[in-house]
């Protein structure tokens, strides 16, 4: 847990206040803008390296056949994504690891091996997604384990996509689930809450709430806050351009966790938000629809981060 009971009711004075009372919180310019803008142009030279029609000033060219193969959060996960060098310097930008270390209270952590989010507005080829409102912490699991982090490139207002929290849900996670279990504990990090479950917490006067930020933007969330990633409405424009990066204490993983996650890191692979848990050994492969392998998927990145000594123990193959 990031709060101790002793100090879960504290005041901070800062950002960890809002995380405490409302479930999330927007850590404002956790990047310099203009640096945040270069990693979004750095994510777009990354994309056009697949050698597709895709223009990013041409809707038109906003086809599925045009971009590399994402996951249900339109996420790039495959193609060894998670560990070109403007992911990892992204991860390592100082006012990002400060919040973290400020929330954990150590600047000792490991960091996700997560995706890059490009979201294309209104495209013409897919219809635009329901809400799949959701938990990334296991029923199981009581207390604040994880906080997700979502490093944003471009601009997200109202209309754009984006994140989707209903604020204060991570207050009634132990309640809800005391009484409404309707699945067994099977370890899995994730519950999708079907509509009809939606409104036990409406009754409590809870309602969605779009986060909008800016470029070089850090939004932190408890993983028991129900959450999505919402599509652009029609009126939107915006490209969304994020990158998702959780910290958790390097104290916190069992050797047999750090021993996989160097395994991972190995073959350039991805994994949830969750630093050190859920874990699978290997690359992560780019996988068509009829079970193929995606010729466009890689073996290693394009661009290889330099392996540092700060690196290198955020990966979790150096000890602190």
């Amino acid at each position: 847990m990031y709060f101790k009971p002793s100090s879960a009711e504290a005041h901070h004075g800062d950002f960890r206040d809002a995380l405490r009372d409302d479930g999330f919180v927007v850590v404002k310019n956790a990047i310099p803008r203009a640096k945040a803008i270069e990693y979004q142009n750095r994510a777009y030279d990354w994309v056009r390296t697949f050698n597709t029609p895709l223009d990013f000033e041409n809707p038109d060219t906003w086809m599925k056949d045009n971009i590399p193969l994402t996951n249900r959060a339109n996420a790039f996960a495959a193609y060894c994504a998670s560990h070109e060098s403007f992911m990892w310097e992204a991860r390592m930008e100082p006012g990002v690891l400060e919040a973290f270390g400020k929330l954990w209270g150590t600047d000792e952590l490991l960091t996700s091996f997560d995706g890059l989010n490009i979201t294309f507005p209104n495209r013409k080829d897919v219809p635009a997604r329901e809400p799949w409102e959701h938990v990334d912490q296991s029923p199981s699991k009581r207390g604040a384990h994880c906080i997700q982090g979502i490093i944003h490139l471009s601009p997200s207002g109202p209309e754009d996509g984006g994140l989707v929290v209903i604020p204060k849900s991570h207050k009634y996670h132990d309640e809800f689930f005391d009484t409404h279990l309707r699945e067994p504990l099977n370890g899995r990090d994730v519950y999708l809450f079907p509509k009809e479950e939606l409104s036990w917490f409406e009754k409590k006067g809870l309602r969605p709430h779009k986060v909008c930020c800016e470029p070089g933007d850090l939004i932190m969330w408890d993983s028991r806050v129900i959450h999505y990633g919402s599509d652009p409405t029609e009126r939107s424009t915006q490209i969304r351009t994020a990158i998702y990066a959780t910290y958790m204490p390097a104290r916190l993983a069992t050797q047999e966790q750090l021993e996989l996650k160097r395994n991972v890191f190995q073959h350039f692979g991805s994994a949830t938000h969750w630093p050190f848990e859920h874990m699978k050994p290997g690359p992560t492969h780019a996988i068509l629809p009829d079970g193929s392998r995606d010729p466009r998927d890689r073996d290693e990145p394009i661009d290889p981060p330099v392996l540092s000594d700060k690196l290198l123990r955020l990966a979790g193959l150096k000890a602190y």
